[in-house]
């Protein structure tokens, strides 16, 4: 920790002296506390057996940590400015090797490094990003971090954007003849075309090449694994099997409008390319095991309605995430993400906030897409105090397969119906302490994530989670 304690040293006299290097600094930070109970701690991350759910209870309640502080310099005409962000990432009170008894332990990332400068041909709408950053798409498809260059420009009333980011490099000194890394170029242009809307069109090409056609090198991917930040990293020794092939396009328009008390925002994707080189095994769901080959053809749509009345917002959240109807073909019809972190729901998402702890941060379920609707209600009771409740129903795209404890080939869609709710208050004016639970009564798709012992055609298992957090931002 001593090097913590240096680092924020020297951002403290950076900050407290900005005038005598001829630029501006300032430090930043989001120290989040988090504390959570479930019902079904083997449901989510953190736990040895993530994503299964046992016959009964297996309550638990927990605490973490999540610190992320970053430190900005820039010149004071602004054209230049560099970013350096560290973040100490959801580690459980006594978590053994992380947070136990002396606290000694190191378990730091550097979560952004990056410099952002304007071009020096033109003015302050056009800019680089180059480095380690923060890197939006779509919040759909791909909204994480990743390292490359991007920029950000405008020609008259329209918007810009240009990137190559690099999500996995190749080591030259052992790569095979052909292989590549994993690259991807994004083109998009928005603009305003009337007062209160914004509208933007967008495409994302997305390609490696390992060049390996032998399948004792493919590595397995399996439907739990369905995302292209989980295709492409390389098998741990001793396999150190190659990533599957991906030439991914991916086409897509979003946009907002707001008008009157009243707002609507829409996503749409489709997916066309191919993943050569793969091994797919869905042995736990279909049973079904597929080497070579495949052809991706996929497709999402989202929409936000809503209206605020005076203290109160009302919102309908509709999503179709496609989902792969037949494992058996070569065609791959389920829409793949890149990398983000949904939270829509509590019991299935990140919607808890102690948000390391999730069964997917993905706006599929498995390879069988998914259809959400949401009627959330949000409500400003204070200044300083916003309660909401929300409801949500959820189903596959396509059924999930699975054979049950007695042999039977079951085909089931239906995850269930979610309710939920939150409150939030603000101690002090950077301080927000705020709570949430959420319940979901299982449907019978469920049913393929429960343990043999009670895996019969029907869900048996409801999820519980209740969660808080006291989070200081400055």
């Amino acid at each position: 920790m001593r090097k913590l304690g240096v680092l924020i040293a020297l951002f403290l006299v950076f900050g407290l002296a900005p005038g005598v290097f001829g630029a501006e600094f300032a430090f930043h930070g989001d120290m989040n506390h988090r504390f959570a109970y479930t019902n079904h701690n083997e449901w989510i991350k953190g736990s040895d057996q993530q994503g299964l759910l046992q016959n009964g209870s297996v309550n638990d309640f927990f605490g973490e940590i999540k610190y992320r502080l970053w430190f900005e310099a820039a010149t004071n005409e602004k054209n230049v400015k560099g970013v350096f962000a560290t973040e100490i990432g959801g580690l459980r009170f006594g978590e053994r090797g992380s947070a136990e008894f002396s606290g000694d332990q190191i378990r730091m990332e550097v979560r952004w490094a990056y410099v952002d400068f304007q071009c020096p041909w033109s003015d302050n709408k056009n800019r680089f990003k180059v480095g380690l950053q923060p890197f939006k798409v779509n919040p759909y498809l791909w909204s994480e971090t990743v390292a490359g260059i991007n920029l950000d420009g405008a020609v008259g009333n329209i918007d810009y954007q240009l990137a190559w980011q690099r999500g996995y490099e190749v080591d030259v000194s052992t790569k095979e003849d052909g292989e590549s890394d994993v690259d991807s170029f994004l083109a998009r242009i928005f603009t305003k075309p009337t007062d209160g809307m914004k509208a933007g069109v967008f495409a994302l090409y997305q390609t490696y090449d390992d060049d390996d056609d032998d399948p004792a090198d493919f590595s397995p991917i399996t439907s739990r694994g369905y995302q292209i930040k989980k295709f492409t990293q390389r098998n741990e020794a001793p396999d150190n099997r190659n990533p599957p092939s991906i030439d991914i396009l991916t086409l897509g328009v979003d946009g907002s409008y707001a008008k009157n008390n009243f707002f609507v925002n829409w996503d749409v994707m489709y997916q066309t390319g191919d993943i050569e080189d793969i091994a797919f095994d869905d042995t736990e769901f279909s049973g079904v095991v597929q080497s070579g080959a495949f052809d991706l053809s996929a497709y999402f749509a989202h929409f936000d309605l809503g209206y605020k009345m005076g203290k109160a917002k009302f919102t309908y959240t509709f999503w179709y995430a496609s989902g792969d109807d037949n494992p058996n073909d070569r065609d791959f019809d389920a829409f793949i993400t890149t990398d983000i972190d949904r939270a829509d729901s509590i019991s299935i998402m990140e919607g808890n906030y102690a948000d390391d702890n999730y069964f997917t941060e993905d706006v599929s379920l498995l390879d069988k897409g998914l259809i959400l609707n949401k009627l959330a209600l949000d409500y400003s009771a204070t200044d300083k105090t916003t309660v909401g409740a929300a409801i949500l129903y959820m189903l596959t795209a396509e059924d999930i397969q699975y054979t049950d404890n007695s042999g039977r080939s079951q085909k089931e869609d239906e995850i269930g119906i979610e309710v939920s709710g939150y409150m939030k208050y603000m101690l002090y004016k950077n301080l927000e302490f705020a709570v949430n639970a959420g319940y979901l009564f299982a449907g019978d798709a469920m049913d393929a994530f429960e343990v043999d012992e009670i895996k019969n055609g029907s869900s048996d298992e409801d999820i519980f989670i209740a969660s808080s957090r006291i989070r200081y931002k400055f």
